[in-house]
């Protein structure tokens, strides 16, 4: 009977230090193989929630000033850009490494009105009016080395289409929505900035981000266009 006892204690005790050493094995060797879900680190969010949310924001005027104006209609609160014939953008300026990390963007939008086209093209002068863009910027020592992301709500070109910008090379165009939005709905985008950049450039960024910004233009079509901006988000991806 004793030693029963006793191989029920010893059996007892080498289960407890094997279940141990698993334990262990699991923590050192397997656990840290898996990888969580990695969430993006924010480094500045707008969520245009007061009235003075466009303070922090500066104004680049092109043709005419675009009226930029935060709306608040609980629950919601955004920024409504109406354009009349004219073109300009708000940006803000911020300093983001591009060259090592892997920053992104993310936003919401809405159009209420694209400005009327006979033609919907990227690459053209004359039909360079669209109601709502979203830029990354990555200014260089000289400024015609800059380069820039430019995201597009289109009306008619296919998501996904890229173009250079009839302006400059070194402004390239994406399609990031497409279609009428006739429902009028909210959408949310989140791209990688650093995959995109390698997409229509061919290369990792030569220079960091130094500013976001966002427009809404009808200066070429001479025309009225209205969309909506909220909750620009810009982090890193891990």
């Amino acid at each position: 009977m004793h030693k029963k006892k006793t191989r029920l204690l010893y059996t007892v005790v080498f289960c407890a230090i094997a279940a141990l050493l698993l334990t262990l094995v699991y923590e050192r060797l397997i656990k840290p193989r898996i990888k969580p879900a990695q969430k993006a680190e924010i480094v500045r969010s707008f969520p245009f929630s007061t009235a003075d949310s466009l303070k922090e924001w500066e104004e680049k005027v092109f043709k005419g000033r675009v009226l930029y104006k935060v709306e608040q209609n609980n629950p919601l609160s955004y920024v409504r850009a109406t354009s009349a014939g004219t073109a300009s953008a708000l940006y803000y300026k911020i300093k983001m490494d591009a060259k090592r990390r892997s920053p992104v963007v993310s936003w919401k939008w809405n159009v209420d009105k694209f400005p009327p086209k006979e033609k919907e093209d990227l690459e053209t002068e004359k039909q360079d009016d669209f109601a709502a863009r979203v830029y990354v910027i990555f200014p260089a020592a000289f400024f015609t080395k800059s380069k820039v992301l430019e995201y597009i709500w289109a009306e008619k070109l296919p998501e996904g289409m890229t173009g250079t910008s009839p302006y400059s090379k070194n402004i390239k165009l994406i399609v990031a929505r497409s279609g009428e939005n006739k429902d009028k709905k909210w959408f949310q985008e989140e791209r990688d900035i650093v995959a995109d950049y390698i997409k229509v450039f061919g290369t990792r960024p030569e220079y960091d981000i130094g500013a976001v910004a966002f427009m809404t233009n009808t200066e070429h079509t001479q025309t009225t266009a209205d969309a909506m901006y909220d909750e620009i988000n810009l982090g890193y991806k891990e």
